[in-house]
């Protein structure tokens, strides 16, 4: 690894504990942003460990990640980018003020928007639910596994709903899908990170959504959209290379 980007060595810099919900399908965890948090450090080449956490309703906010600091717990993988930042570490290496902007928005658009896709395929639709629901609730012991599974699905069902992208029909929703895999295509064009030859924070949160639609058990239509992208396919098999090298794929 490349530590030009990292944090400058500080003598007794604590090792980090990151509490994250735990691996799993050939993913470092079955949360994006878990694993987004997981490249940032890698990124910034601080000491780290993985907690493992399948339920985050005592984690800070009720939800996942969280990192253990020397300045308390961090909570967010947004907020872990800003706090990793403030000790040092650059990662955005080499990218101006405009690139910046982009950076930002474009992770805005994968974590906000073509994440939902992600999220829509694995929750509401029975095929996938099928694999994924006791890949979630492994944990959970025999006798309830099915009935918690069962309520934590309707909820997350219900907020897609809210959030309207469970309303859509399936061509309307590969449409808006389709939108962000369309600008995500022409932004790496050649290149083999989204801004230029070393990856950055965008690249933190853009594989994992990526890697983890690939990785869906079976073939929806945001999966055959993106594996029709020579480019973009290329890119997840080098970011699972160089991102996810070091990370545990299962427990």
């Amino acid at each position: 690894m490349d530590h030009s980007v990292g944090i400058p060595p500080k003598r007794g810099f604590p090792m980090l504990q990151l509490m994250t919900f735990p691996p799993g399908l050939d993913e470092p965890s079955h949360s994006p942003f878990c694993a987004k948090a997981m490249i940032l450090l890698q990124l910034a080449g601080v000491d780290w460990e993985p907690d493992w956490h399948p339920d985050p309703r005592k984690a800070p906010l009720g939800k996942l990640p969280a990192l253990r600091t020397p300045d308390g717990i961090v909570p967010d993988s947004t907020l872990i980018l800003r706090w990793l930042t403030g000790q040092g570490a650059d990662l955005f290496p080499g990218l101006g003020l405009e690139e910046r902007a982009r950076a930002h928005v474009l992770m805005r658009m994968v974590e906000d928007t073509l994440r939902q896709g992600l999220v829509h395929d694995r929750w509401a639709r029975d095929d996938c639910w099928a694999v994924m629901g006791p890949v979630f609730f492994a944990t959970v012991p025999a006798p309830l596994r099915g009935i918690v599974s069962g309520i934590m699905r309707g909820r997350v069902v219900k907020g897609l709903k809210s959030h309207g992208i469970a309303r859509f029909s399936e061509g309307d929703r590969l449409t808006q899908m389709g939108a962000d895999l369309d600008s995500l295509t022409v932004q790496l064009g050649e290149k083999d990170w989204l801004f230029g030859d070393q990856p950055t924070a965008a690249d933190a949160s853009t594989l994992p959504v990526l890697s983890m639609i690939d990785h869906l058990p079976v073939q929806t239509p945001l999966r055959a959209n993106l594996r029709g992208r020579d480019n973009l396919m290329g890119y997840v098999a080098r970011g699972r290379e160089r991102l996810y090298a070091g990370l545990p794929l299962t427990l």
